[in-house]
C-alpha cells in the first residue's frame, strides 16, 4: 500500500471513502484520481471484493456533452445538479463536494428506483450511473456546464456547453412544444 505520512484515522477515512464510491460503482480511474494513497490495483481489488468478483468497468469515460441524448434527460440532469448544489457546503463551481455528490445520487436513486443502469441502453433518466453523476459534478467545476435559474418556471436548469441542445430552460422549452402541439391539434 502507498499510504505514507497518514495517521491511522486518515487511512481509514480514505478506505471508507473508496468503499463508498466503489459501492456505487464509480469508475476506478476517478477513485484513483481522488484518493492518491491507494494504488489503482488495490482500488480494483476493493471493487471486486464489494461486487462479488465482478471486475471494474473498462473503456471510455463518459463525456458531459454525450450524456444527454434526448431533451427529457436534461430535466433529470438538472435535477441532479440542483440537488448537488443544494447539498454542497462549498462552491461547486470551484471544487467538488464528494459527500454532496453521494447524497444527490442516493436521493435521485431513491426518487427514481428503477433508473440506474450500468450498461447501455440507457433510458431518458440521466445520470444513468454514478460515474455520469461524477462527470456532471466535474463539469460544473470545470466550466463545461453551468446551473442557471429560470425566471419563467422558477426552476434550476443545466446548460452543457458544446451540447446539441440550446442553452435554455428545458422545462419551458418542452412546455412550449406541448402548447404548440396542442394548438395544432385544435385547428
Amino acid at each position: 500500500m502507498m499510504i505514507k505520512c497518514l495517521s491511522y484515522e486518515e487511512q481509514l477515512q480514505n478506505q471508507h471513502l473508496a468503499y463508498e464510491l466503489l459501492k456505487r460503482k464509480l469508475r476506478t480511474s476517478y477513485v484513483s484520481q481522488l484518493i492518491k494513497t491507494i494504488t489503482l490495483p488495490e482500488i480494483r481489488d476493493i471493487h471486486r471484493a464489494i461486487h462479488q468478483g465482478e471486475s471494474p468497468r473498462s473503456g471510455l469515460l463518459p463525456a458531459i456533452d454525450a450524456i444527454p441524448q434526448v431533451r427529457e434527460s436534461l430535466l433529470y440532469i438538472s435535477l441532479f445538479a440542483s440537488l448537488y448544489r443544494s447539498a454542497s457546503q462549498v462552491d461547486i463551481r470551484t471544487e467538488m463536494d464528494v459527500p454532496a455528490i453521494i447524497f444527490a445520487w442516493d436521493f435521485l436513486c431513491e426518487t427514481f428506483p428503477n433508473h440506474s443502469r450500468e450498461r447501455r441502453p440507457y433510458g431518458k433518466v440521466r445520470p444513468a450511473n454514478f460515474s455520469e453523476a461524477w462527470v456532471i459534478a466535474q463539469s460544473l467545476k470545470s466550466d463545461l456546464a453551468a446551473l442557471h435559474y429560470c425566471e419563467s418556471c422558477h426552476g434550476d436548469y443545466i446548460i452543457i456547453y458544446n451540447s446539441k441542445f440550446p442553452p435554455t430552460c428545458q422545462i419551458c422549452a418542452m412546455d412550449n412544444l406541448r402548447k404548440r402541439d396542442n394548438a395544432r391539434r385544435v385547428r
